[in-house]
């Protein structure tokens, strides 16, 4: 009897691992929708700077110019660590799901074992 049970908890260890695995893809695809629209938010600054930087007089296009740059390097920065922290949170779901995963194989081979 103890060795249906091993079976069930194996199941049960597969399917969180199964669900962890879903999560990390889910995190995957919204990071990667997230970096794409604060591209797309860093081309449209970019691109309205150019614009204000074509008109402005030659002593404030230098103020506008580093300012710019300053902006667009606190935008990278801001994409880059929440990408850095996406990526942490992927790992450390991904690594309990293997295990998870490795445990309820383990768990129903141990449940389905003849017992000689």
């Amino acid at each position: 009897m103890s060795q249906q049970w091993l079976n069930v908890a194996g199941l049960m260890a597969d399917f969180a691992g199964f669900c962890l695995l879903l999560r990390e893809w889910w995190l995957a695809v919204f990071n990667e929708d997230h970096q794409i629209a604060l591209e797309q938010q860093l081309e449209r600054m970019q691109s309205l700077r150019g614009f204000a930087q074509r008109t402005a007089g030659d002593a404030h296009r230098q103020h506008l110019e580093t300012a710019g740059r300053m902006q667009d390097d606190m935008a990278i920065r801001k994409a880059r660590e929440a990408h850095l922290a996406t990526l942490a949170a992927r790992k450390t779901i991904f690594r309990i799901a293997a295990v998870l995963i490795v445990l309820g194989f383990l768990l129903q081979l141990a449940g389905s074992w003849p017992i000689g």
